[in-house]
């Protein structure tokens, strides 16, 4: 089939065509930051789960993770020419109110996935968090913005988890996993901002007030300082007891806080954000009961 012929299909057979590709750029940027670290959460925090359950945990979050990013990038689009040219909307393989259609067909869908997971509070907070980071507009705001974002994280994480668990809600009665979400809730609160110094040209231009753009040399030293805190705090308070974990976590640490202080280009700052992820992997994982065996 040659390309003028292509062309001539109608629109939404070109976009079935091409439905696999569109799904998978909507969430590229962000499977190192959502899919990997829930996974790995998810498996180390129920530890006797099976292949079955750890996969429908995945495509849960990979699911909800979609409809987080169809909506944020439909409301978004002239970022995304800036920073993210290769997504859907700006590459032109969808058009923005097909995006927008598909966003409101995501919200039923994944509800009834968590419905059908007996986990139906998780996905109805979670979509929740979804529309007051996007459609509500909280996400412009720094302060909102980490609110949001740590809210989103706990159910994605309580979510994934309890569906690994056999399928039922019970990941917020265990006491241990309940004070883990809490924890993580209040790493990403204060940390997660990290991902706004590699977009500070696409924030501007849409008018968002995230923490690199209101104070640019008070939030580098606070992103340096509070990974290293928090990177003591949990060494010293989570019962890392292996004297090689202690290290190579407390490196690490070290070492990702102070790149971002030290190198501040849009490309350096891409790098830290993905260095980054690895100790938020790492961060949020120490204090699992899994992780006391190590």
């Amino acid at each position: 089939m040659s390309w003028k012929t292509f062309h001539e299909i109608p629109i939404h057979i070109q976009y079935l065509i091409h439905a696999p590709r569109i799904l998978l750029l909507f969430t590229a940027s962000d499977l190192k930051t959502v899919m990997i670290p829930v996974t790995i959460f998810t498996v180390l925090s129920v530890p006797h789960t099976n292949v079955h359950s750890v996969l429908a945990a995945s495509f849960w979050t990979w699911l909800h993770l979609l409809q987080f990013c169809v909506s944020n990038q439909s409301l978004y689009p002239e970022e995304d020419k800036f920073n993210k040219p290769w997504r859907p909307l700006p590459s032109n393989l969808i058009d923005l109110s097909t995006t927008r259609q598909l966003r409101w067909l995501l919200l039923p869908v994944c509800i009834g996935l968590s419905i059908h997971h007996q986990i139906t509070s998780a996905g109805v907070l979670l979509s929740l968090a979804f529309m007051a980071h996007n459609e509500l507009g909280l996400g412009s705001h720094w302060l909102l913005r980490n609110a949001c974002n740590a809210w989103g994280y706990a159910m994605f994480n309580a979510g994934a988890a309890s569906i690994a668990n056999s399928g039922e809600f019970k990941a917020m009665k265990d006491g241990r996993l309940l004070y883990s979400f809490v924890y993580n809730g209040l790493i990403i609160f204060t940390t997660i901002y990290a991902q706004d110094f590699r977009d500070l040209e696409g924030d501007k231009l849409v008018g968002r007030c995230t923490l690199p753009i209101a104070v640019p040399e008070a939030s580098r030293w606070a992103i340096m300082l509070s990974i290293w805190g928090w990177t003591l705090g949990l060494i010293t308070t989570c019962h890392v007891t292996r004297s090689w974990m202690s290290l190579i976590f407390g490196a690490v640490g070290f070492a990702v806080g102070l790149r971002f202080y030290c190198f501040r280009t849009a490309i350096d700052d891409s790098r830290s954000y993905s260095l980054y992820n690895l100790w938020l992997v790492w961060a949020q994982l120490v204090h699992l009961p899994c992780m006391d065996s190590f």
